[in-house]
């Protein structure tokens, strides 16, 4: 396959809004696909070259492109400078300035090949080295290529697909309908790894697949737990549950293998840079290969006290890890184990693998168990819930004591209970922010006013309307915010989105802001949860609590499902729970 045939695909799926055109699309690329060619394709329409859990990066930000662009093109650096704020879009600016096409276009295997070398390059004159290699393939490319190999490099692809797309889209390829869906994204959780699921399905088929097993040094996709209102609920449900502390840290999986250490985010992206003390930790357990679930937090042991989350986050940051490192330790609670020497554990049920757990971290100072009660007691689920919550914590977490680890699924295995808030509902939501509106008065000095924020269809991996938000930040906080959002803006209503409110400025779905609401309320404007005979949700005196962005992707927030959980479970004085 041509890079510039592959082009013009991505231009038709940045054209439609609709995601069955989209499926249909992307199902055409791999249907044209050689074996060889169907995993630069998949990492490249997600802006990667690889598997997010794989830390390449091309290493060319915004100013080295507008050098590369500026001598590919030979024009000044200026004039690419002013047309780009013009466009607000650096692919659509190479377009702009591409010349004639060139007679032959570069295969996608080889644009791959080209740009993993232009990543790999690194020491003394690496720079240059990786603008020259970029200006060359710049200069191999159509217009339309080059538009898209610029927002490959930036990770910007606009194309408003997710994970859910390419999954029904390998099916439609090779089924010629969605049947495939269950067992690509069985093998996916498992994996984490779109393009070694599509090669495997190309070269093995279904048995191939089926094949893909948990292995240490590639992550799983999280085990999630699902909501009930209070603790009576959840004894009602569950039965005798497993109770655990809920840490407001950092979702971690830690893998050994042999003596390589790798730790990686909720998000699936590698984080083993970040903690040098876990990962010296790691090293010492006592196994040649296993994979630890559990949350990261910065925790001072003389004081007996967690630090608050923004401290925890702040170990993202790429500079000065040593110095954070002592001065706020960070220690992983682990709360499960998913595979250990060779054995797959997940099948095993959750009291069996926190025997595990215990056992293999019981000399260490760093790793350390997250305490279990076991109970069939509401009023001791209530006392524990109380007790963290005394504690700085978010809450806790029940989970049947006989499941199995169900990678990637959200289930009533596993229950949270969080701090109940002033209002009806017990808990805190997770919405992404879509748009902004500008404001009036002392909002608008600040850039932005109110914020359309959202919630994710997973079933039709779109985001969907639920509130306007414009309280829970300080004046500094918008101005913050809305420096953040810039970077974000968009022309038009990204592909993925759903909405029948219209704001002065749209955003590509990224930031992941918690929030507040004293309730859960019918709509007939915001999209959540609407149907042609039901109306949309949304979500009556919501307040900002935090931004997540640092370990959550969009796809993260809170489901259409869980907010119509939520809605269900509301109580209101004087009425009965609905059924």
């Amino acid at each position: 396959m041509k890079f510039v045939d592959l082009a013009a695909n991505l231009d038709q799926m940045e054209a439609t809004s609709s995601r069955n055109e989209l499926v249909r699309i992307l199902g055409d690329i791999y249907s044209n696909c050689s074996t060889g060619e169907l995993q630069p394709v998949t990492y490249l329409i997600q802006g990667r070259l690889a598997p997010f859990f794989v830390p390449v990066e091309i290493g060319l930000g915004e100013r080295s492109l507008i050098t590369a662009i500026a001598a590919a093109y030979g024009v000044p650096k200026e004039e690419v400078t002013k047309l780009n704020r013009q466009t607000g879009d650096l692919g659509l600016t190479a377009q702009a300035l591409a010349k004639a096409s060139p007679r032959d276009s570069p295969s996608v295997v080889e644009v791959h090949e080209r740009l993993s070398q232009i990543a790999a390059a690194s020491g003394a004159g690496s720079v240059q080295q990786k603008l020259d290699g970029f200006i060359a393939l710049l200069r191999d490319l159509d217009a339309i290529s080059a538009k898209h190999l610029v927002r490959i490099t930036l990770g910007k692809m606009r194309l408003g697909i997710g994970d859910p797309t390419v999954l029904d889209a390998l099916s439609m390829a090779k089924r010629g309908d969605r049947s495939l869906r269950p067992v690509l994204e069985g093998a996916y959780n498992r994996t984490s790894d779109l393009g070694q699921i599509a090669w495997t399905l190309w070269d093995s088929g279904e048995a191939g697949l089926e094949a893909l097993k948990v292995r240490a040094g590639h992550p799983l996709r999280p085990q999630l737990a699902e909501r009930l209102p209070n603790p009576e609920a959840v004894i009602k449900k569950l039965g005798m549950v497993g109770v655990q502390p809920k840490y407001d840290g950092l979702r971690v999986q830690i893998h050994k293998a042999a003596d390589e250490v790798s730790i990686f985010s909720r998000n699936l992206e590698s984080m083993t840079e970040m903690f040098p003390e876990l990962v010296a930790a790691a090293t010492e357990l006592d196994v040649d290969s296993v994979i630890l679930d559990g949350e990261a937090i910065a925790y001072d042991a003389e004081s007996e006290e967690f630090v608050p989350f923004q401290e925890t986050t702040a170990r993202r940051r790429k500079e000065g890890i040593q110095e954070m490192a002592a001065r706020v330790p960070m220690r992983a609670f682990v709360f499960d184990v998913m595979f250990r020497d060779g054995s797959d554990l997940t099948p095993l049920p959750y009291e069996q693998r926190f025997a595990i757990v215990e056992e293999l971290l019981r000399e260490s100072d760093t790793l350390l168990t997250a305490p279990l009660t076991k109970t069939d007691s509401a009023e001791v689920l209530t006392r524990d819930l109380l007790d963290n919550i005394s504690q700085g914590l978010e809450g806790v977490v029940a989970k049947r004591l006989d499941s199995p680890y169900q990678a990637g699924a959200r289930n009533f295995n596993w229950v949270k209970l969080k701090r109940n808030t002033s209002g009806h509902l017990n808990d805190t939501i997770d919405v992404v922010l879509l748009g902004y509106y500008r404001g009036k008065g002392k909002r608008a000095e600040f850039g932005a006013g109110a914020l359309l924020a959202g919630v994710y269809d997973s079933d039709r991996d779109e985001f969907v309307t639920i509130s306007k938000l414009g309280t829970g930040l300080s004046d500094q906080g918008w101005r913050e915010i809305h420096q953040r959002l810039a970077s974000l803006e968009v022309a038009e209503k990204p592909p993925r989105v759903n909405s029948t409110f219209v704001p002065d400025a749209w955003l590509q779905p990224a930031i992941v802001v918690e929030v507040l609401a004293d309730e859960i309320t019918p709509s007939p404007r915001h999209t959540a949860g609407m149907t042609a005979d039901r109306p949309g949700f949304a979500l009556r005196f919501p307040r900002i609590v935090s931004l997540r962005t640092e370990d959550k992707k969009p796809e993260d927030a809170t489901s259409v499902r869980e907010i119509r959980e939520m809605y269900e479970q509301q109580r209101r004085p004087g009425e009965k729970k609905s059924s």
